[in-house]
């Protein structure tokens, strides 16, 4: 319970157990009052009917040192459904109310405990699919990402002070130096490009990587998804065409959250249920975020690969060659020549054995953190990137009016958009409909 009659509703259905020597005395007693950062024994019970709910341990905590900036009380009981639902009904009914969705962790922006960023990292926190993405929101909910912002909208700010202090007392103290606006808003430049970098890595942990699996028939593409998954998810035969529609599976590849689609093998066929997994597989190609492109190392580039090819059309992929095992290197090398921009690594595995099926997971997991200096570092979410962009715009429009030898009142207006867009990010100056809107995507109160 969080708020300013936390306190008073626990004292009327708490009891230490040294003040209860026996069940009838449990209404009778007047408890003593409640002592703030001590956990205590005791029991809940109904004021109502003098009746034991649950032998608990509560704590409370006396604002301003809470999660929420408010007083706030923990009740540690047995996790039984029935018990669990009595003490929050009895909560309910004497004064208590259900949280919103997040309004614990809103409750803690709003009394200025944490900022805007903090408060999104315990969403992430919350919903983390692997510990790397916990171990990043954690970072975040530390107040780094924060931090980082704060720094460049303190100088930004103190570029503008100095701006607009020169427009208004020109005689006395007239234009700020040009270099050392352009040094200031050069060096927070390169601070927002850098974190607008961590966008996809961040959607990346946030949502999973999408990857398709796509090849020749035969080409090992179940076999090698049997192996990513270690058990055997997909029929594998020697019969081209076995694998006739698309599978989805989810994984944690080195702490990253893999949505790994294993698709029809794709070529000319009359066959009309094979043609629809071929159009399957098309439509996985446009919809992922990386292909792993399999080679079947025994056939070498031809027609098929071709067609994949024109399909990836600008797509990032990994080519996978495949059955390594039975072939020598200097055949793998003659077989396969150079590929397009778009083809972001090459690794040589045996999908059957499991030969180098490491450096794959290596080659998705340096494709997630390629645009990233540090890979557990916070990421941006997307209404941190969207602003972020658009405080980096504005600032590159000081830089042009600098450069254009432009009065400086015009620099004024897009620096303040920059502060303005930052201010933001961290919740220092945000709208109540944007608040909304964060702490809505909470499914707990918490």
């Amino acid at each position: 319970m969080s708020g300013k009659q936390a306190f008073g509703i626990a004292q009327k259905i708490f009891r230490r157990h040294a003040d209860a020597a026996s069940q009838g005395e449990l209404g009778r007693r007047v408890a003593p009052p409640l002592q703030s950062n001590h956990a205590t024994y005791g029991y809940i019970i109904n004021p109502e009917n003098d009746t034991r709910l649950d032998e608990v341990v509560l704590t409370p905590f006396q604002a301003p040192h809470t999660y929420t900036g408010e007083d706030l009380v923990e009740i540690s009981c047995h996790g039984g459904p029935v018990v669990t639902k009595e003490i929050l009904s009895l909560l309910l009914s004497n004064g208590a109310r259900l949280a919103r969705p997040g309004e614990f962790t809103q409750r803690a922006f709003l009394c200025g405990r944490i900022d805007l960023t903090q408060a999104e990292a315990v969403l992430d926190i919350i919903q983390a699919k692997t510990s790397r993405q916990s171990r990043r929101a954690l970072s975040a909910l530390g107040g780094s990402l924060g931090e980082r912002i704060n720094a460049g909208r303190a100088n930004l700010l103190a570029v503008l002070t100095r701006v607009v202090a020169g427009l208004d007392f020109p005689e006395e103290i007239g234009d700020a130096p040009e270099p050392e606006i352009e040094k200031v808003v050069g060096a927070s430049l390169n601070e927002l490009d850098e974190l607008a970098s961590t966008a996809s890595t961040g959607r990346y942990l946030r949502e999973g990587l999408k990857l398709a699996i796509v090849g020749r028939p035969n080409a090992g593409k179940s076999s090698l998804l049997n192996q990513l998954l270690k058990f055997e998810r997909a029929i594998v035969t020697e019969i081209p065409g076995t694998t006739r529609d698309s599978l989805e599976e989810l994984l944690d590849i080195n702490g990253i959250p893999v949505v790994l689609v294993d698709t029809a093998g794709i070529r000319p066929t009359e066959d009309t249920v094979e043609k629809i997994g071929i159009e399957r597989s098309k439509k996985a190609i446009a919809e992922c975020d990386v292909v792993l492109f399999v080679l079947d190392s025994l056939e070498g580039w031809a027609a098929p690969e071709e067609e994949i090819a024109e399909l990836l059309n600008g797509k990032p992929f990994i080519s996978v060659v495949n059955k390594i095992d039975l072939l020598s290197k200097h055949h793998l090398e003659k077989r396969f020549g150079t590929f397009g921009d778009n083809c972001f690594s090459r690794v040589m595995v045996s999908a059957k054995s499991g030969a180098n099926i490491n450096e794959l997971t290596e080659a998705i997991e340096r494709f997630v953190f390629q645009d990233t200096t540090a890979a557990e570092s916070p990421s941006l979410n997307a209404r941190q990137t969207d602003l972020c962009l658009k405080a980096v715009a504005a600032l590159r429009l000081v830089i042009q009016t600098l450069h254009g030898n432009y009065p400086q009142d015009c620099l004024a207006t897009d620096l303040k958009s920059a502060i303005d867009a930052l201010s933001e990010i961290s919740g220092e100056s945000v709208s109540e409909e944007v608040i909304a809107q964060v702490f809505a995507t909470f499914c707990i109160g918490k």
